[in-house]
């Protein structure tokens, strides 16, 4: 009988769990989504699709600009590459569970930071209608931090431009 009630406990738990993890993937891609949107971007449904949702964001915040990205004001990286950091995070990710686990873990969370932080930086700028300088704190914060940018898209005064 006590077997029974802690499978019981134990699928009642992962159920919970389950359900917390897609409300929180729904929330994120509709703040997210509608940032996008805010921002004139044209594939915006991308927000539902993880990693393309890194993309886009990349994407939006270099819209218009076709040779390098500056990050923290004077390291610059190509477009192309700013807008696939995601998959140098995941090569990280996946090398973290084979090797070098704690040293490369730590280094895919620090290129998350710089460049989704720099992406958020780059939207924040965009959305608020202000410098990316003064932008760059909170922007770095959400890289780490991703509901922050989920709360600040969610709740923000956006309106979509065509």
């Amino acid at each position: 009988m006590d077997e029974v009630a802690i499978l019981a406990a134990l699928g009642a738990y992962l159920v919970l769990v389950l359900v917390i993890c897609v409300v929180c993937y729904v929330v994120s891609s509709l703040a997210h989504m509608k940032a996008l949107k805010a921002m004139g971007y044209d594939k915006a449904w991308m927000a539902w699709i993880p990693f393309a949702q890194w993309y886009a964001c990349a994407d939006a915040a270099t819209a218009g600009k076709q040779d390098n990205v500056t990050l923290f004001g004077s390291f610059s990286v190509p477009v192309s590459l700013y807008k696939f950091w995601w998959a140098l995070w995941l090569v990280l990710q996946v090398l973290s569970q084979f090797l070098l686990g704690s040293i490369l873990g730590l280094l895919a969370t620090v290129v998350q930071i710089i460049f989704l932080g720099n992406s958020y930086v780059k939207m924040y700028a965009a959305l608020d209608g202000t410098d990316e300088k003064d932008q760059q704190v909170i922007g770095y914060i959400s890289g780490f931090l991703v509901i922050i940018a989920v709360f600040k898209f969610l709740f923000g005064n956006y309106k979509a431009r065509k």
